[in-house]
């Protein structure tokens, strides 16, 4: 599929990410981020990029100047792709749009939260932008609709460091297939599909380690509201745990159709 990318320029195209975030997450009014915060964006620093196939708008990344004492870097708020497209390339490709961008204005790190459940988001974040995270938000954004519904908004907080070896080979295609587990993971398990269920805990200890989540925790939420609840608490425990001991996130691995997080000791 043939698209282009283009930082948003009219009133059009910033109405269009209002549309998209109700499209790829079936938000309320309430929790849609309006047109006008993205046009303030785009003349304070921030950048808000649209994906467009033809003439309708595919995706878009919204990114916010972000800042601490002395240190300046791109806080990427949302990253939308609409229901029709998405599978297709468009989102990496914004992520790609947006480095390109960043690193022009002398920008060398981007970051973003999202839900460790999500895990086709996982991949897309670790395994092909290169990125890792080392901070666990517990219910970062309070009561959540449409997709997020019916979970606390727990967040991991991704670093994307826009010149490190690992990203820099990823952005010119090296994308590694997704590894697969060594040894048993840091979490006891039971079940299969939808039925996946926590047991226990283990102490993490090897320089490597592994945290099973569900496949698809969208689908465990339609048949057990309550066992996705669990696993938001186990694996919340889990990343807390993992994190204070200096481990970070680095990418999802799979064995057949069960996925898990690797997370490995950060570099002293």
């Amino acid at each position: 599929m043939e698209f282009t990318i283009r930082e948003a320029a009219t009133l059009e195209d910033a109405l269009a990410t209002e549309e998209l975030q109700i499209a790829a997450w079936n938000f309320s009014d309430r929790e849609v981020v309006p047109h006008s915060s993205m046009i303030v964006a785009r003349h304070t620093g921030g950048l808000v990029a649209l994906a467009w196939v033809g003439d309708r708008p595919a995706g878009f990344v919204y990114g916010l100047a972000a800042c601490e004492g002395d240190r300046r870097w791109q806080h990427s708020h949302m990253l939308a792709v609409h229901p029709d497209f998405q599978g297709t390339g468009v989102a990496p490709a914004l992520k790609w749009f947006q480095r390109d961008w960043a690193r022009k204005r002398g920008v060398g790190l981007v970051t973003w939260t999202f839900d460790p459940l999500l895990t086709k988001n996982a991949r897309l974040n670790f395994g092909k932008l290169g990125a890792y995270a080392d901070t666990y938000y517990q219910d970062f954004y309070g009561v959540r609709t449409g997709l997020y519904a019916g979970l606390p908004a727990d967040r991991l907080y991704v670093k994307w460091e826009l010149d490190h070896p690992r990203v820099v080979a990823r952005a010119t295609g090296a994308v590694p297939p997704p590894p697969e587990p060594e040894g048993e993971p840091l979490n006891v398990t039971a079940g299969e599909g939808p039925d996946l269920r926590p047991e226990r805990l283990l102490e993490p200890k090897a320089e490597r380690v592994y945290l099973e989540v569900p496949r698809d925790i969208e689908a465990m939420k339609r048949h057990d509201l309550a066992l996705a609840r669990a696993w938001r608490l186990h694996t919340r425990e889990a990343f807390k745990t993992a994190f204070a001991q200096g481990y970070r996130a680095v990418e999802l691995a799979r064995r057949g159709p069960r996925v898990y997080y690797q997370l490995e000791k950060a570099p002293r």
